[in-house]
């Protein structure tokens, strides 16, 4: 099995497999970013990924067009997201129990409306397959080593790259960035300055369901041609574990997502190597072990900085 996976790393296909997990988590995790640094904790991540997932291939299918099938699924995870923001900003609710709402009405419309629209309660798969495209780069695409780094992967892992550099330059460069980092880190502060907490918050929830959203159409229409039943599979909550591990920074974010994403390529490797006697269940603990791992981490690291700091 060892060397299954030193061959596999040798010949870059774990970096593929690594680059074709990491968009759903990382982009779940800017999404939690964002609201996190606002001060709101989004846990309905999962949620929201799920219906976009959804609507995504359905809205894909119908049009057989994926641009229109990715921006309906990210539509309707920020349109679900607005309702979460008003619940919990207007009415009062709290933004937690907020959060598990849409968890569990994620988990719950997409089934509903799946035995609805195409008689089947487990999944859907399209008669015609709408995928977001890949991106090969003719000039680099015939070069040892870099035409399989640089090219022939997903669309969407492009934009997961872009999306890091996008969070970076709005929340430390520009006036928008600098008020709601001071709506989370004190909203009285904020509020006295003249900045409209309120509205902040909103966006960066809104803004959280706009790259959830992203994440949960890649889900259906790139890393599958089809929608299955909880098919984030907890990813939103590896989500938010990245947004603590990273140091709630984009870039950390990134280097959390690529470690992630790192344990679920190894998972798939270690499940498809020929003569493993490992019990599949035991291989899909992985990431979740890495998910406790890292935070086990983190939690040191946090109180040996307090310890010297005092």
């Amino acid at each position: 099995m060892l060397s299954n996976i030193w061959d596999q790393t040798a010949n870059l296909t774990l970096i593929v497999i690594l680059l074709r997990t990491l968009p759903p988590i990382l982009l779940g995790a800017l999404g939690g970013l964002m609201t996190d640094r606002a001060g709101v904790i989004n846990i309905g991540i999962e949620g929201l990924m799920l219906v976009s997932a959804f609507v995504s291939i359905a809205v894909g299918s119908a049009t057989g067009n994926w641009f229109l099938g990715v921006a309906g699924g990210t539509m309707a995870s920020m349109l679900v997201s607005y309702g979460m923001a008003f619940f919990s900003l207007k009415m009062k609710v709290d933004i937690i129990i907020a959060g598990f709402v849409v968890n569990i009405f994620g988990a719950g419309i997409t089934v509903v409306l799946m035995s609805i629209f195409y008689n089947s309660h487990g999944s859907y798969m399209p008669s015609v397959p709408v995928k977001i495209p890949n991106v090969v780069i003719p000039f680099l695409e015939n070069i040892p080593v870099i035409g399989k780094l640089l090219s022939g992967h997903n669309l969407m892992v492009w934009i997961s790259f872009l999306a890091v550099v996008f969070c970076f330059f709005l929340l430390y460069r520009t006036p928008y960035g600098a008020h709601l980092r001071a709506t989370g880190e004190e909203p009285s502060a904020a509020r006295s300055l003249g900045i409209n907490v309120n509205r902040i918050q909103y966006s960066a929830i809104i803004w959280s369901g706009f790259f959830s959203g992203l994440a949960g159409a890649y889900l259906s229409m790139g890393m599958t041609s089809m929608f299955v039943r909880d098919m984030t599979a907890g990813t939103g909550f590896l989500a938010l574990a990245v947004v603590i591990f990273g140091n709630r920074h984009p870039f950390g974010i990134l280097a959390g997502s690529s470690v992630f994403a790192l344990a679920s390529a190894l998972t798939m490797i270690i499940e498809t190597t020929p003569g493993n006697v490992i019990p599949t269940q035991f291989i899909k603990m992985v990431p979740y072990v890495v998910t406790i791992v890292a935070l086990v981490i983190y939690a040191i690291r946090k109180n040996r900085k307090a310890t010297l700091a005092s």
